[in-house]
């Protein structure tokens, strides 16, 4: 599911938009720069997009810049959605095109260009999500995740509030987080009343494990994702391009699943790396001992067996769910008793 679009479009309108401006004003009074700040538009379901006049073109009155979650402003809550970007673009602009607020008045050529995809998009955030037995089960596999995950190019993930997990968080280019879905629906601020008040759709965002991907624009650009169009000719008909990504990136994951050697490979270690998964085995991060080389080295040497100290040893070991048993498990998928309902907005893919 598409969880978050940010995308410069052309769109002529009549007047310049913005919510204020942001300036900078030097000691002598001269003016160094200004900024526009975003102007909020409110959904029929309390939820918000952005936008704004685009800044850095000729005519700044020739493209906006939008910003938001389209799925949960049309649908009012982000359990599931859609994974069509080039529709969601479409529909956004015709939506916010439609209305008076801020003087939109696409012409025939803006209008061609969206179809064409000709929008450049500067941060898309995909999810998946996967099912585990319950809220506790979720919540005790991201405590263990804390302890045994690694990603490659971002480490070990950072547990922030005992239900989001962080893998490279400030990135400017991408960031992963996991997440329990059911813890988050809870918190403030996240407007998914509707949800909190049917049984059977918090049932099924209790059980939820929600991988994350962020993608902002120096990593689109690497990718060759950074138009609309690009995303329609890798998309298909079954919009799979989203499972992909995430799936690249979870699948660069390790997750130590074995706590121990036997006595005989152990004996079969030279001692220097003995030492070393003795150290590990009790809980010691080896990164704090040993020197950066040294500390890749040992890893190399351990990992055939199945060790991988860049993961920290929990000493506790109960409630631990294995990596294995989510990313082999199916997607979640939208449940059948949603489907045909208001729960799940189906939207139609641009001819």
């Amino acid at each position: 599911m598409i969880d978050w679009l940010t995308f410069l479009a052309p769109c002529a309108h009549s007047h310049a938009i913005d919510g204020g401006q942001v300036l900078s004003i030097a000691p002598g009074g001269e003016l160094e720069w200004m900024s526009r700040k975003r102007a909020s538009v409110r959904g029929s379901f309390d939820t918000n997009l952005t936008i704004r006049s685009a800044t850095h073109t000729v005519d700044p009155l020739t493209h906006v810049e939008i910003s938001g979650n389209p799925v949960k402003f049309f649908q009012g809550h982000n359990l599931w959605g859609c994974d069509d970007v080039h529709a969601l673009v479409v529909h956004t602009l015709e939506h916010l095109a439609a209305r008076p607020d801020f003087g939109l008045t696409p012409t025939d050529h803006d209008r061609a260009a969206w179809v064409a995809g000709d929008i450049r998009l500067t941060r898309v955030d995909q999810t998946q999500s996967f099912h585990l037995a319950n809220l506790a089960d979720v919540l005790a596999w991201l405590r263990a995740a804390e302890q045994t995950a690694h990603l490659s190019h971002r480490g070990r993930g950072q547990l922030v509030k005992g239900s989001t997990l962080y893998f490279g968080q400030h990135s400017r280019r991408w960031s992963l987080k996991l997440y329990a879905k059911g813890q988050e629906i809870r918190d403030k601020g996240h407007r998914q009343e509707m949800i909190l008040e049917l049984p059977h759709a918090l049932a099924w965002a209790d059980r939820t494990l929600r991988a994350e991907l962020v993608l902002r624009s120096m990593e689109l650009r690497r990718l060759g994702l950074d138009m609309v169009t690009a995303w329609s000719q890798l998309d298909g008909v079954d919009s799979a391009v989203t499972a992909r990504l995430l799936q690249d990136r979870l699948g660069a994951m390790t997750m130590n699943t074995v706590s121990h050697l036997s006595a005989s490979d152990l004996a079969d270690l030279r001692p220097a790396i003995r030492m070393a998964y003795q150290s590990w085995e009790s809980g010691c991060d080896l990164r704090a001992i040993v020197s950066r080389p040294t500390f890749y080295r040992y890893r190399a040497e351990l990992l055939p067996h199945g060790i991988d100290i860049a993961s920290l040893n929990p000493k506790e070991k109960s409630n631990v769910v294995p990596l294995v048993r989510v990313l082999e498990a199916l997607p979640a998928p939208v449940p059948d008793w949603a489907q045909g309902t208001p729960l799940y907005w189906e939207l139609r893919r641009v001819a």
